[in-house]
């Protein structure tokens, strides 16, 4: 399975995470980056902010909403057809002034 690497992430084996697990988190933290734990250099485990990881899980509750996915499906598909709305003419539909 793939991920993507940033320049800003950090790989570093079992014993150092444990060694340095504090700064590194805090590190991790503070630039908002993942730390891939590797075994054997090996990618094994990640480790990242808590806001990313709530932002995750946020994601894969909506991924399992129903509606909200045939939403977004039905929207993607009037875009391609160029159905949609300009903003001046959505304020123009809703009665807001410009």
């Amino acid at each position: 399975m793939g991920y993507t690497i940033n320049s800003s992430d950090t790989f570093v084996g079992r014993r150092k995470f444990r060694e340095g697990m504090t700064a590194l988190i805090k590190k991790a933290h503070q630039k908002k980056s993942k730390i891939i734990i590797t075994d054997r250099g090996q990618p094994d485990a990640v480790c990242i902010p808590i806001e990313e990881y709530e932002a995750m899980m946020e994601f894969l509750e909506d991924a399992h909403d129903r509606n909200l996915l045939l939403m977004v499906a039905k929207s993607r598909k009037e875009i391609e057809s160029g159905d949609m709305l300009t903003v001046g003419e959505l304020k123009e539909y809703l009665e807001l002034e410009e």
